[in-house]
């Protein structure tokens, strides 16, 4: 449930938060008008597709399709985070084992998840739930810990991530640099990933003190032996820059926009497929319509 308004020229025209507006969220969803796209997570060193992020997303009969940006309001509702997380859960779900059926290889997905409604009692066991009536395992979902509640401040925390990885599933730590993605929430919570947030690429490689604040904190997640993912890979000059991590994972509309369909995702591919290993960014059918989810 990021809150991204980039490339939405909708945003405007949608309706002012209020109670009203908050039900109309919760009629939308149960309404069947909100979607899932996916965005490709790529491998720096050889530009393959590790991963992926779901991404939510709203078709609305008005407006058209909306990024969150454009109802991020109606995120201060508990209720609405919990009916958004389970919807993205099981939709993701259903898609990841439509997907295997069909021979894909398998990409785990990333879902956005406030931690208040990870350490909800019974979420483990429900996520789980949802999983196996789909047929796939837990491990195939990766959490991931939004930045908009203060994670140092909950002391149930590391307990709860580590029931989610006995299960199999990766927690990662979204936004790290922003929010309440800090250095204090870094020790007692055994994260699996870190994703570092798109405003501390964003003025690299052009500007030095950037370029040095970046780097070190790369160094500093790799010491601590966690999977990192760099968020906001706009430019050539950025993805090109980075490069010099081969070991660091790479997202942003540079590699690939979000994309209705885990198969339309660039770089995916069938399991069973003989592939060669090709850049992230390439040129898309005109068929598939990346841009009706960017």
């Amino acid at each position: 449930m990021k809150r991204t308004t980039h490339g939405s020229h909708i945003t405007k025209a949608a309706p002012n938060s209020n109670h009203a507006f908050r039900h109309r969220v919760l009629e939308g969803l149960r309404a069947g008008e909100f979607c899932i796209a996916y965005q490709g997570i790529y491998r720096v060193g050889s530009g393959e597709l590790a991963q992926m992020e779901a991404l939510i997303r709203w078709r609305h009969p008005e407006h058209g399709v909306m990024l969150p940006g454009a109802f991020s309001d109606a995120f201060k509702d508990a209720e609405i985070m919990r009916e958004f997380t389970w919807f993205v859960l099981d939709g993701v779900a259903s898609e990841m084992a439509a997907w295997r059926a069909r021979g894909g290889a398998h990409y785990s997905v990333a879902v956005n998840v406030p931690p208040s409604v990870a350490a909800l009692s019974g979420f483990a066991e429900r996520m789980e739930a949802i999983c196996r009536s789909h047929g796939v395992t837990p491990d195939g979902i990766e959490l991931e810990l939004l930045e908009s509640e203060d994670l140092a401040r909950m002391p149930s925390m590391p307990k709860v991530v580590r029931r989610l990885r006995n299960k199999g599933v990766s927690v990662a730590m979204d936004d790290f640099g922003t929010g309440y993605s800090c250095l204090a929430a870094l020790g007692p919570i055994d994260f699996g990933t870190v994703k570092i947030a798109k405003e501390l690429l964003s003025a690299a490689p052009r500007c030095p003190n950037a370029c040095l604040i970046f780097s070190s904190v790369l160094t500093l997640l790799t010491r601590l032996d966690v999977a990192i993912v760099v968020e906001g890979v706009e430019t050539a000059a950025q993805a090109q820059w980075i490069a010099q991590w081969p070991h660091v994972l790479a997202q942003g509309f540079f590699l690939a926009r979000p994309a209705f369909g885990i198969d339309n995702v660039p770089g995916a591919h069938l399991a069973t497929a003989v592939t060669q290993r090709r850049p992230a960014r390439r040129e898309v059918p005109h068929s598939i319509r990346l841009a009706d989810a960017a």
